[in-house]
């Protein structure tokens, strides 16, 4: 049978001559090496939590900033952004994991269960392979204090027969592109268990986000997929890189940061 064409391909030789594909840049940008499948594959992990209706913004992130010492150095997370998703306000966070494992380990039945028993809530646990990742600002942290970072995650269907290596070799492709997107500080390359493909973002700021994320790009993607993207957003007011040793050496092998 033959291998369809799609508009990846295509859109990895417009980059190569200079020319803006930005729908097709969520299959081709990122770093200059992939995950090879020789070792785990980092894993990106979205948590929602139903924030309290009667909670302060203020009060969660003071208890946000209490756990500081506890994620700091948890075994395989390289970085946390404390979060609030910006439709529902549900509070939680956007990690970078080692592997699979390692995120498994700490999302385990008993920390379900205590969601459970002290939110009496059910927590939302999403887990995105990172097939590669780009940090334009070494560690994803902003130079001031305003706190006033987005992050936002792109799914977009995955198109009939692209397989993930061939998703590793097109995200590869455009990484001049993302290095040249103002005020992107990091983005993880995803694909899901669910059938999309995309990225999880980190953006100095909101405005920097819908600058990227304009009507155009909207139109560009369902031109070259015939799909609609699906985007959401986060306000991200604390972002944690690990201070664990292990940690850091692992995401300096896994993460292409910017000179």
């Amino acid at each position: 049978m033959n291998t369809p064409t799609l508009a990846i391909g295509t859109a990895v030789v417009a980059l190569a001559a200079g020319i803006s594909s930005a729908g097709a840049q969520d299959l081709q940008a990122g770093s200059t090496t992939a995950s090879p499948s020789a070792r785990p594959t980092p894993v990106v992990v979205i948590v929602r939590v139903p924030k309290p209706w009667y909670a302060p913004r203020a009060v969660v992130i003071g208890k946000m900033r209490d756990t500081i010492p506890e994620y700091a150095k948890l075994p395989g997370l390289m970085f946390k952004a404390f979060s609030f998703e910006r439709d529902s306000n549900d509070f939680g966070g956007l990690y970078y994991w080692r592997d699979r494992a390692s995120a498994e380990a700490w999302f385990n039945a008993a920390w379900f269960e205590r969601v459970r028993k002290e939110r009496g809530v059910e927590a939302q646990v999403r887990m995105f392979d990172a097939l590669v990742s780009v940090d334009n600002t070494a560690g994803g942290m902003l130079a001031d204090s305003e706190r006033r970072a987005v992050g936002t995650l792109v799914e977009i269907p995955m198109p009939v027969g692209v397989t993930r290596e061939r998703l590793a070799t097109e995200f590869n492709a455009a990484v001049p592109t993302y290095r040249r997107v103002p005020g992107l500080l990091r983005k993880h390359f995803t694909v899901s268990s669910n059938g999309s493909f995309g990225g999880v973002y980190l953006w100095k700021d909101e405005a920097s986000a819908r600058a990227w994320f304009s009507e155009a790009w909207h139109s560009r993607v369902v031109k070259t997929y015939g799909q609609v993207a699906k985007i959401e957003w986060f306000d991200t007011p604390i972002l944690l890189p690990s201070q664990d040793a292990a940690n850091l050496s692992a995401a300096r092998a896994l993460l292409e940061v910017a000179p």
